[in-house]
């Protein structure tokens, strides 16, 4: 994370200010994402005891009293006590209590950290249930699985319901919280992403009924993604010709069902559609293969918290792996990535960057809307550049393994492609 600026904010309390608040100001500027505070001050046998908290400009943010050492609030995540949410520039004001000094005074030393938003990947689970609907997980039991496996975001996604969503409504000192719901119906499930109270009638039985319900959420600012659609026990019937932002084409661990998405996924890249790919866990119980972050979903985002995360999948910066320890690839073209468009000239050349990490054998193959470009084989990781060629409409990278002692082959990463376009069009 980028450290923009430390301050260190000191401040001697006498006697005569016991039992008073003070205030330390500080400025904040814009695009910081994070503020961090942690302060020492002397105190033999409790001869000094020095609360602490910290104001914005509006309001009040968090009071930890005399309980911790240190403290943060940031877009997305906080210490319990404190408020996440936007960052406003501005007189920002470190809140101390002098609740007991010494005779001869107290000194207090404070150092606040400013991080400023830059762009990372960042690592999360789109798809879970929980004791909401169907799922045997407590929201906080699916939460620490998900801090036990690494992640960093999680949605909440339970079938037909919101009330997982107002079960989880403080922010989480380690995990981005995104609210959802899975629209579950007999002709297909979808997620609605990033409200808290998307979805007003699961019953859509029609195409006509759908269209109006995803419309609605989509008027409210859900991101909608068609989930597991060529699954054999509940298949997407109802359509493609509906409001969505993008289909789950990897639904739990890797099996036929999501070779079959990422086969429709590729013709429809492949006719000119730039259709965004996504996948999550479904996670509902404890199970053997089942569980939280399998897949993960990478996502380049500017900040932890749940708008900068939705606005990287909008964009396609997603990249799908088994797991937060495997294979990871990342494409670029000059400063074009994942889910970007870079404008292309046939007069010129260009250079595919391709970087692949956390391999175990696999086998890297690189996709155009033509098939197949190329593939070999990448025992752990590795920087392989590649001609572009500017008559293709995009690129994309999957790895894939074959596990011996199951005798079966299996996907371990999928990225969203980079698409080229001619200058005219």
């Amino acid at each position: 994370m980028q450290i923009v600026l430390e301050l260190p904010l000191n401040r001697r309390i006498t006697k005569k200010e016991e039992q008073t608040y003070l205030e330390l100001p500080f400025a904040v500027g814009t695009a910081v994402e994070r503020i961090e505070v942690k302060y020492t001050y002397e105190s033999r046998d409790g001869a000094a005891v020095i609360d602490i908290g910290l104001r914005s400009p509006e309001r009040i943010i968090g009071w930890s009293g005399g309980a911790r050492e240190s403290f943060f609030t940031a877009l997305g995540k906080a210490t319990p006590g404190y408020l996440a949410g936007p960052i406003a520039a501005g007189e920002w004001k470190v809140l101390l209590g002098a609740y007991r000094v010494p005779d001869g005074g107290c000194e207090v030393h404070v150092e606040v950290k400013l991080f400023h938003k830059h762009p990372r990947w960042i690592r999360g689970d789109l798809h879970m249930h929980s004791v909401h609907s169907d799922g045997a997980y407590t929201i906080g039991e699916a939460m620490q699985s998900c801090k036990d496996k690494g992640l960093e975001f999680m949605a909440l996604t339970d079938h037909n319901n919101a009330s997982q969503n107002i079960a989880a409504l403080a922010a989480d000192d380690q995990l981005v919280l995104i609210p959802g719901v899975e629209l579950t119906s007999y002709k297909g499930h979808c997620n609605l992403l990033g409200h808290p109270d998307a979805l007003d009638d699961f019953r859509i039985l029609t195409p006509e009924q759908a269209r109006r319900e995803l419309q609605q959420a989509t008027d409210k600012g859900a991101f909608i993604s068609l989930n597991h659609p060529f699954c054999t026990n509940c298949p997407w019937e109802l359509g493609f010709d509906l409001p969505f932002d993008a289909v789950e084409v990897w639904n739990g661990p890797w099996r036929p069902i999501n070779r079959a998405a990422v086969n429709w996924w590729q013709e429809q890249l492949a006719s000119g559609q730039k259709i965004i790919a996504v996948g999550g866990s479904d996670t509902h119980r404890v199970e053997p293969h089942a569980r939280h972050g399998t897949p993960t979903a990478y996502v380049r985002s500017e900040a932890e918290s749940q708008e900068e995360i939705l606005r990287g999948i909008r964009a396609g910066h997603v990249v799908l792996s088994s797991g937060t320890c495997g294979t990871f690839i990342g494409l670029s073209i000059g400063e074009a990535g994942v889910g970007d468009t870079v404008i292309v000239d046939s007069r010129q050349e260009y250079e595919l960057v391709v970087q692949v990490a956390g391999a175990a054998g696999d086998l890297v193959q690189l996709w155009s809307d033509r098939g197949i470009e190329q593939e070999w084989s990448v025992e752990s990781g590795g920087e392989y550049t590649l001609p572009v060629l500017t008559d293709r409409l995009f690129y994309r990278a999957e790895a894939i393994r074959h596990l011996t002692e199951m005798n079966i082959t299996v996907t371990v990463c999928l990225t969203n492609p980079v698409y080229l376009r001619k200058p005219e069009q």
